[in-house]
C-alpha cells in the first residue's frame, strides 16, 4: 500500500468497513481513516487483508475480537463512542449502492480526522482511564488507543470547512409588535428575507397568520389556529412573539408535543431569528427525567467493571461526561453502548437533595432549571406544562404569553398527566430510595444507615434513630397489606374475567362495589397501615428538626425518607381514590394479567377541556394554539371545546392558513369502486393482495396505514405468501417489507424504512402523525381504515355514554369529529414539501356506503377518484408518476 510521507511511521493501520450488499454476495468496502486515501475490498470484517496486515479493522455490529495476523476486530459503535461520544450511533446507511457507500466512507474519514483532534485535546488522565479500564480484559484494545494517541494522521486539504453558524445576510432589526407590521416584515425581503438570503420566497399564509398571532398578543385573546403543511408557522408565531418580548420586555413560552419539533425550534428557528432578539436568551426545559441525575451519575461511575462490555460501557460513560453540556437522555438514546443504561440512568425516582444537587454547577437539572427561569423564551413540552400547572406555575415561573404547537396532542397529554394509576410497581419506587423493604431482613438500608449516623447525635439522636426503626417497620406492614390486597383484587379480576375471555387493553369498572366489595378487609388494613406509616414519618421529621449539625450526606439521605413518605401519602390517596371515591368525571379500569390477576389499576378523566378551562382561568394565560389539524370542515369546535376555549371573555378567536401546496398536481387520491367491508374477515387479505401489487408493479416506497396489529398480521402473511418479507433474498431486487409490532422498536423500523431503497412499511397509530418522508422516501400512502377510536375502550366508551346522557349523539358529535381530524393528520404524511409528489390510496368503503362518508371526503385536500381492479389501479398510479 502507498503511504504519504508523513504516515508512513504508523505501525498499523486502522481500516472502517462499510457493507455493500452487492447483488450475488455481499462485499465490505473499507478505506484506511488515517490515510483517507483509497478504497479497498473486504471479504468479511475477520478476514485479513492482505495489504493490510496487523490493521484494526472497526464494522458495524461487530464486536472485539483478535483477527489473524495479530489484527483487531471492533464494532464502528466503539469507534465513535470513543471520538464522537455526542453523536454516537448517528451514523448513516449508504443503502446498496456502490458509489454511495464509497462516498459515506470518505465522509466518514473526515469526521476521524476531525475528531481525532477532540481526542487528542482530553486531559491525558481521561485517556488513560479509559486504558485501564479495558486493561486485561480479551482482546486487546492497545493497539486500538495507540492508534488514537500516536499516529501521524495528514491533512487532507480536502478536509471543508466547519459549517458557519446561521446568521443574518444582513443587519436585521425587529418588527413593531402590531399585526400590520408584523405581517409586512414576514413577507418582505428586507425583513424575514434578509435572514434567508436569495432563497428566500415569501408566503402569503405565513404572513397572515403571524398577524393573527400579533392581534391575539396585542388583544389578549386566545386564538386557534389551523396552519396546512408549508406554511411556515413556527415561524408566524414566533416572529410576533419575539417582537413582543423584545418591545416590552416580558416573558414567553412554547410548547410541543414532539421532540422533533422542539429540535427544529431550538436548532434552526430561534437561532435564525437570533438578530432580533439580541441580549435576550431561549433555552428548552424538559421534564426532570430527561436529564442525568447527579446521584445517578455518581453511582454509576463506582460501578464495578467485570467484563469487556461494562468496562466498554464505562469508558464511553466518561467520554459522553466530558463532551455533554446537557445531560440530557436524548443523547443517548441512540448511543451504541450506552442506550440499553438509559433505565439505569434516567428513570430512578430519586430526588434532587439539597446537599448534592442545590450547590454549584455539576447537577444537570438544577442547570437546566436556572436556565430556564433565566430565559426570555422558554420552550417546552405538553406534559411539562401541565406539571408546572399542578405545582402552582414553580417549574417554569412567570408567563407572560403562551404558545402552544401541536395542539391537537394537549388533551390527550392532559388526560395522561392527571390519570391515576397504581399497582405493585408503586412499591419498587419506594425501594429504589429506602433500599429492599420485602423479605425477613433488617431493616431497609437507608432507614438503617440513617438511624446510625442519628445514634451519634446524643439523646434526641437515639430518639429519631428509634423512630427510624419503627418507620421501618410500618413500611413493611405497608408492604405486605398492599400484597396482600392486590392478591385479593387478582383473585376478583380472575372470577370476572376468566383466562378464556381475556384479551388485550383495559376493562372498565362500572360497579366498584362489584370489584372492590368483597375486599373491604383488605382495604381498611392497607389503609391503617398507609395512616401509620405516615404519621410514625411525621414524628421522625419532627424529632430530626430538633437536632442541630446534621452533615450534608445525612440531610440528603433524610431527604429521600422524606421522598419515600410523600410517596406512601399518594399511595394511599390514589388507593382510595379508585376505591372509595365516586368518580362522576372519570372512568376507573383495570388491566388484567396474561393468565391470571390484574396487572394495573387506574381511572382517567372523562375530558381534558375541563380542566384545561380551569387552568387558563387560574393563570390568566390566553393561549394561542395552532396544528395542521384542528378543524372539521370549518369547524373548530369540537377542539376549542377540548382544549378548555369555550365560554372566555372576549371569545377565543379562530383563524385558517391554508397549505399553500398544489394538492391536485401533487398528489393523486384513489379509492377501490369494490373492496371488501372493513368489518369483513377477508378485508386482511385483501389489503395485502393490494399492497403486494402495488409493490411489484410500481415499486415506489410505500406505507400502510392500519388501526391495529392483528389487521398487520393479517397483511404481513398475504404479503410473506407473494414472497415479500422483511428478509429478501440476496441479489433480488424485491422490497423488504417492515412490519410493526407490539415488541418493535418505532426509531429502528423508521431508519430502516429511509435507509432502504425500496420498501414498505406497515404502522399503526404511531405512523399516523409526527413522522416526515419527504421525497422520494415516500411516495404512496395507504390508509386501510377510518381511523376511529376503538368503541370499546373504556375512555371511549364513557366518554359516549356521557355525550349520550347530554342528548347528543356521541358518534357524530365525537367519534366522526375525532377521526375525521387523525385521517387529515395521516393524510399529511405524505405531501412534506413543494416538489414533494404522491399517491393515497384509502381503502374503507364507509367513504362511500356510509352518510357520515361525505364528512371525511370534504375534509380532504382532494376529492378522491374511484378505481376498478389491479390492472386498472397501477395504470392510474404508473401514469401519475409519468406525468409528474
Amino acid at each position: 500500500m502507498a503511504m504519504t510521507p508523513d504516515a508512513a511511521g504508523n505501525e498499523r493501520d486502522l481500516i472502517l468497513l462499510r457493507e455493500w450488499p452487492r447483488p450475488g454476495r455481499p462485499l465490505w468496502l473499507g478505506i484506511d481513516l488515517v490515510t483517507g486515501d483509497r478504497i479497498v475490498e473486504f471479504d468479511t470484517p475477520s478476514h485479513a487483508h492482505p495489504d493490510h496486515p496487523g490493521a484494526v479493522v472497526a464494522a458495524a455490529r461487530a464486536e472485539p475480537a483478535a483477527t489473524a495476523r495479530d489484527g483487531l476486530l471492533v464494532g464502528e459503535g466503539l469507534l465513535w463512542s470513543l471520538l464522537d461520544p455526542l453523536d454516537a450511533g448517528h451514523e448513516d446507511d449508504a443503502g446498496g449502492d456502490r458509489l454511495a457507500v464509497e462516498t459515506a466512507l470518505r465522509s466518514a474519514a473526515r469526521r476521524f480526522r476531525r475528531r481525532l483532534a477532540w481526542w487528542r485535546g482530553r486531559e491525558s488522565g481521561l485517556r488513560e482511564d479509559c486504558r485501564r479500564l479495558t486493561a486485561g480484559f480479551r482482546p486487546d484494545l492497545e493497539p486500538l488507543f495507540d492508534i488514537l494517541d500516536t499516529a501521524l494522521v495528514p491533512p487532507d486539504p480536502s478536509d471543508p470547512a466547519p459549517p458557519a453558524a446561521p446568521g443574518p445576510v444582513a443587519a436585521v432589526s425587529p418588527p413593531a409588535p402590531d399585526p400590520a407590521a408584523v405581517g409586512a416584515w414576514l413577507g418582505s425581503p428586507a425583513g424575514l428575507g434578509a435572514l434567508y438570503g436569495p432563497e428566500f420566497a415569501p408566503r402569503v399564509e405565513q404572513a397572515t397568520m403571524g398577524e393573527r398571532v400579533a392581534a391575539a398578543l396585542r388583544d389578549e385573546q386566545a386564538l386557534l389556529v389551523e396552519a396546512g403543511t408549508g406554511v411556515g408557522k413556527t415561524l408566524a408565531y414566533l416572529v410576533p412573539l419575539v417582537a413582543k418580548v423584545v418591545a416590552h420586555g416580558t416573558r414567553a413560552c412554547v410548547s410541543t408535543h414532539t421532540r422533533a419539533l422542539q429540535t427544529q425550534i431550538m436548532a434552526q428557528d430561534l437561532p435564525r431569528l437570533r438578530p432580533l432578539l439580541g441580549e435576550r436568551r431561549f433555552t428548552l426545559l424538559m421534564g426532570r427525567r430527561n436529564y442525568l441525575c447527579l446521584r445517578q451519575r455518581r453511582s454509576y461511575l463506582s460501578r464495578p467493571v467485570e467484563d469487556l462490555p461494562s468496562a466498554l460501557r464505562a469508558v464511553a460513560f466518561r467520554l459522553w461526561l466530558e463532551e455533554t453540556r446537557d445531560g440530557m437522555r436524548d443523547e443517548i438514546a441512540a448511543h451504541p453502548l450506552l442506550a440499553v443504561e438509559t433505565p439505569t440512568l434516567f428513570d430512578a425516582a430519586d430526588l434532587c437533595l439539597p446537599g448534592l444537587c442545590y450547590e454549584g454547577d455539576r447537577c444537570f437539572v438544577q442547570n437546566a432549571r436556572r436556565r430556564a427561569r433565566g430565559a426570555d423564551v422558554l420552550v417546552v413540552n405538553h406534559s411539562l406544562l401541565l406539571h408546572d400547572q399542578k405545582a402552582g406555575h414553580t417549574l417554569l415561573g412567570e408567563i407572560d404569553h403562551l404558545v402552544v404547537d401541536e395542539a391537537h396532542r394537549l388533551p390527550e397529554v392532559t388526560l395522561e398527566t392527571h390519570a391515576v394509576a397504581v399497582g405493585l410497581w408503586r412499591l419498587g419506587d419506594v425501594e429504589e430510595l429506602l433500599g429492599q423493604v420485602r423479605g425477613r431482613g433488617p431493616v431497609p438500608e437507608r432507614i438503617g444507615l440513617v438511624a446510625s449516623r442519628l445514634e451519634r447525635h446524643g439523646p434526641e439522636g437515639e430518639r429519631a434513630s428509634a423512630l427510624c426503626t419503627d418507620f421501618a417497620g410500618s413500611v413493611r406492614r405497608v408492604f405486605n397489606s398492599f400484597t396482600a390486597w392486590w392478591q385479593g383484587l387478582g383473585e376478583r379480576v380472575d372470577v370476572l374475567l376468566p383466562a378464556a375471555r381475556r384479551g388485550p387493553g383495559r376493562v372498565r369498572i362500572r360497579d366498584k362495589d362489584e370489584v372492590f366489595g368483597a375486599l373491604r378487609p383488605e382495604f381498611a388494613a392497607l389503609a391503617d397501615d398507609l395512616t401509620e406509616a405516615a404519621d410514625t414519618f411525621a414524628r421522625l421529621a419532627g424529632k430530626v428538626s430538633q437536632i442541630d449539625d446534621l452533615s450534608a450526606n445525612l440531610e440528603d439521605d433524610l431527604a429521600q425518607l422524606a421522598q419515600a413518605g410523600q410517596l406512601l401519602r399518594q399511595l394511599h390517596a390514589d388507593v382510595h381514590f379508585l376505591v372509595a371515591d365516586p368518580d362522576d368525571g372519570w372512568v376507573a379500569w383495570f388491566e388484567p394479567g396474561r393468565q391470571r390477576g390484574v396487572a394495573r389499576l387506574g381511572a382517567t378523566l372523562l375530558e381534558a377541556g375541563g380542566v384545561l378551562r380551569e387552568a387558563w382561568q387560574e393563570s390568566g394565560r390566553t393561549p394561542i394554539m395552532t396544528s395542521a389539524t384542528l378543524a372539521v370542515g370549518d369547524d373548530f369546535t369540537h377542539m376549542m371545546g377540548e382544549l378548555g376555549l369555550t365560554r372566555r371573555r372576549p371569545a377565543c378567536a379562530t383563524h385558517t392558513s391554508p397549505s399553500p401546496f398544489d394538492y391536485h398536481a401533487q398528489a393523486l387520491v384513489l379509492t377501490p369502486r369494490h373492496f371488501p367491508d372493513p368489518n369483513a374477515p377477508d378485508f386482511g387479505p385483501a389489503v395485502g393482495e393490494l399492497l403486494a401489487a402495488l409493490m411489484h408493479g410500481v415499486g415506489r416506497k410505500t406505507m400502510g396505514l392500519f388501526t391495529s396489529y392483528r389487521l398487520i398480521r393479517e397483511a404481513a402473511d398475504t404479503l410473506a405468501t407473494a414472497g415479500l418479507t422483511d428478509d429478501p433474498a440476496a441479489g433480488s431486487d424485491d422490497p423488504v417489507v417492515l412490519a410493526q409490532s407490539p415488541r418493535t422498536a418505532t426509531g429502528a423500523l423508521l431508519a430502516r424504512f429511509r435507509r432502504s431503497r425500496r420498501a414498505l412499511l406497515l404502522g399503526t397509530n404511531t405512523f399516523w402523525e409526527g413522522v416526515d418522508f419527504p421525497g422520494e422516501d415516500l411516495e404512496i400512502l395507504v390508509v386501510t381504515k377510518l381511523p376511529f377510536l376503538v368503541p370499546n375502550d373504556p375512555w371511549v366508551e364513557a366518554r359516549c355514554d356521557r355525550i349520550q346522557a347530554a342528548g347528543e349523539n356521541p358518534f357524530t358529535s365525537f367519534m366522526v369529529r375525532d377521526a375525521v381530524l387523525r385521517l387529515r393528520q395521516g393524510f399529511g404524511r405524505l405531501i412534506r414539501r413543494t416538489g414533494d409528489r404522491g399517491v393515497v390510496l384509502i381503502l374503507d368503503n364507509r367513504l362511500h356506503t356510509k352518510n357520515y362518508g361525505t364528512t371525511f371526503l370534504h375534509s380532504l385536500p382532494v376529492m378522491p377518484a374511484g378505481f376498478g381492479d389491479t390492472a386498472d389501479l397501477l395504470a392510474r398510479v404508473n401514469g401519475f408518476f409519468q406525468r409528474t
